[in-house]
């Protein structure tokens, strides 16, 4: 009998991160653009709009509380690509630009 191992895929480290606060003054998305901007050393305004990489509503939505303020029990990170990176969003707040593959 063989066992197949299973290959982790080591992730490369973050060029920035931040962490994002349920309920606080901040928007996720204002949270991920400023990450971006730090990654990049550009400004936010120079960055390309968001919305060509995911869908910014349904992305607050999924982890956001809901209508009535109470927290989700949803647990995960949803990831997308921008030009020249990879966005990691994680159900607790943590938000992470690292370098595409």
């Amino acid at each position: 009998m063989s066992v197949n191992p299973t290959v982790l895929r080591e992730e490369p480290e973050p060029v920035a991160s931040a962490q994002y606060s349920w309920g606080g003054e901040m928007t996720l998305i204002y949270t991920i653009v400023e990450t971006l901007a730090s990654a990049t050393g550009q400004s936010p305004e120079d960055l390309p709009p968001l919305h060509n990489a995911v869908d910014v509503d349904a992305l607050e939505s999924i982890f956001g509380p809901r209508g009535n303020g109470q927290q989700r029990a949803v647990t995960g990170e949803i990831s997308f690509l921008t030009e020249e990176h990879e966005v990691v969003v994680k159900s607790h707040g943590r938000v992470l630009v690292r370098p595409a593959e």
